[in-house]
């Protein structure tokens, strides 16, 4: 009876992390869609999952920037530029820098 209540739970948690990612995705179209401008783009250094939080503090600390995820497997940042807002290419390429990272190009 107790592998079966683990089984459930393993099962139940899996099923929450995939309706999680899948809301997230849906998210980031609804917005690139929207009044929103997405970028994308390359950043190579990140070797781990914890490598990404600095990257994205100092890039969410620019003011044009809405929202900021990095993905350290696929090696990229997704950018949300905020409603009317010009963002400088360059600005990315420095934080991407001082996070100790080095930027590539802009993908989108």
């Amino acid at each position: 009876m107790i592998r079966c209540g683990l089984w459930e739970l393993v099962l139940f948690a899996l099923f929450v992390c995939a309706t999680g990612c899948a809301t997230m995705d849906r998210d980031v179209v609804k917005e690139a869609n929207g009044e929103f401008e997405i970028r994308i783009y390359e950043v190579f250094g990140m070797d781990c999952p914890g490598c990404h939080g600095g990257l994205n503090k100092l890039v969410k600390n620019i003011p044009e920037v809405q929202q900021v995820e990095s993905n350290w497997k696929e090696k990229r940042l997704v950018v949300t530029v905020r409603p009317g807002a010009q963002l400088n290419d360059e600005d990315i390429y420095d934080a991407v820098r001082r996070a100790n990272f080095t930027p590539g190009k802009r993908i989108k």
